[in-house]
This record gives C-alpha cells, sequence and structure tokens, in this order.
C-alpha cells in the first residue's frame, strides 16, 4: 500500500505542475484507473467489475479513456467529460455541473 501511495502522491503533484489546458491521454487515465482501484473497497471493487464490458475483462484501467473518445465522436459530449472547480478543490454539482446555457 505504501507503494500506491507513493504513486499518487507523485501522480498529484505532477498534475499540480502541468498546464491547466492539458489533456492526460490514455496513458494518463489508465494509470489514474490503476491507483484508484488500489482505493475502493473490495464491495465496491466487485460492484465496478460489474458494471464494466466484458472487452476489459474486469479492468477498470481498460475502460478509462472511453469518454475521451467519445466527446470526439459525439462532439455534443465534450463538455460532459469533465467539470472545471474553482480553486479551492471542492466539487459542487450546482455550481459546476451545467450545460452550455448555464442551467
Amino acid at each position: 500500500m505504501g507503494l500506491l501511495m507513493l504513486l499518487h502522491v507523485l501522480l498529484v503533484a505532477a498534475a499540480a505542475r502541468a498546464p491547466a489546458a492539458q489533456a492526460w491521454g490514455k496513458e494518463g487515465h489508465y494509470m489514474t484507473c490503476k491507483i484508484a482501484d488500489g482505493f475502493l473497497t473490495s464491495e465496491a471493487l466487485t460492484g465496478v467489475k460489474a458494471l464494466l464490458p466484458s472487452w476489459a475483462n474486469g479492468e477498470l484501467a481498460e475502460v478509462c479513456s472511453w469518454a475521451d473518445s467519445q466527446r470526439f465522436r459525439y462532439r455534443w459530449s465534450s463538455p460532459l467529460h469533465f467539470a472545471d472547480t474553482p480553486g479551492d478543490c471542492e466539487f459542487s454539482y450546482a455550481r459546476d455541473c451545467h450545460d452550455t446555457k448555464g442551467n
């Protein structure tokens, strides 16, 4: 678990230093999901694996870049790919999730 925590800290540090507009790409999403796997409870991991498509072979990381491929295929879905939050590191659904009209 110590190595996993170290990887998480390094990833967060690297992300904090990266320019805001840079995308993570397939590799970044894959690595993030591999790290996230380690933080899931066994019950949550079982639930996640039950939702995965068969081609993912039970690996969450295999589908983590899916939203990237869809936002280019279906341009309207691009704003759904992420939520920009202010610098307070707090996510608020009412504040951070809205359509192009601000609703």
